[in-house]
Parts: structure tokens; C-alpha cells; sequence
């Protein structure tokens, strides 16, 4: 898979998130899906989505930043604020490079 650059990172973000597909695309997310598809609970559709931890969002299944269609709809998901950052947060770290540290055997 090619490497995104920042540019393209921020445009697919941009057009994923704002516009009259995006707003169909979750509706269409909302009424088709009760449970979320992290950890399989149900979603109260009623709680504030932008505000409580619990509330609904739609998750790109294959992230905007790897790669994902941001409109594609076997892209998303129903999901819960929180089951959503935490899985977000996951993938990035995988992704973020781990520092490694080598001591020469000879000065211990």
C-alpha cells in the first residue's frame, strides 16, 4: 500500500467528514446497524454522538490515514465514541515507529 502524503491525508479527511454524501452515508450507517462492530453491544442512537462516550459514530473500518475510501459503504461502521478513539488510538501506536536501544555486552 503507497505511503498517503500529509496533503492527501488531510483532503481524504476533509471530504469524509463534511458534504451531503457523508451526511446520507451516515444516515444510511445509523439506520442499517444497531450494535456496534467493535465490542458488540449495542448503540443507544438516542445519546449525543458528539459529546458522549457512548453516543454513535460511524468508524472507517480501513482508516482515512492507511488508505481507506472515507465514502465507501463496507468502509463503515456503527460505533461507540469511545470503542472508536480507543481502537484509533491502537492502530496508531502499532504504527508509530518504536525506539530500539542496543548496550554493548563488553562495558556490562
Amino acid at each position: 500500500m503507497p505511503q498517503l502524503s500529509a496533503q492527501e491525508i488531510e483532503r481524504r479527511t476533509r471530504r469524509a467528514r463534511s458534504g451531503r454524501p457523508w451526511y446520507r452515508l451516515q444516515a444510511r450507517v445509523f439506520a442499517e446497524e444497531t450494535h456496534c462492530w467493535i465490542c458488540h453491544k449495542p448503540v443507544d442512537q438516542t445519546l449525543p454522538g458528539t459529546t458522549h462516550p457512548m453516543g454513535r459514530t460511524v468508524d472507517h473500518v480501513h482508516a482515512l490515514w492507511l488508505g481507506g475510501d472515507p465514502l465507501d459503504r463496507t468502509n463503515c461502521r456503527l460505533a461507540h465514541r469511545r470503542c472508536n478513539t480507543a481502537r484509533n488510538n491502537q492502530v496508531r501506536a502499532a504504527k508509530r515507529p518504536r525506539p530500539s536501544f542496543t548496550v554493548d555486552a563488553a562495558i556490562l
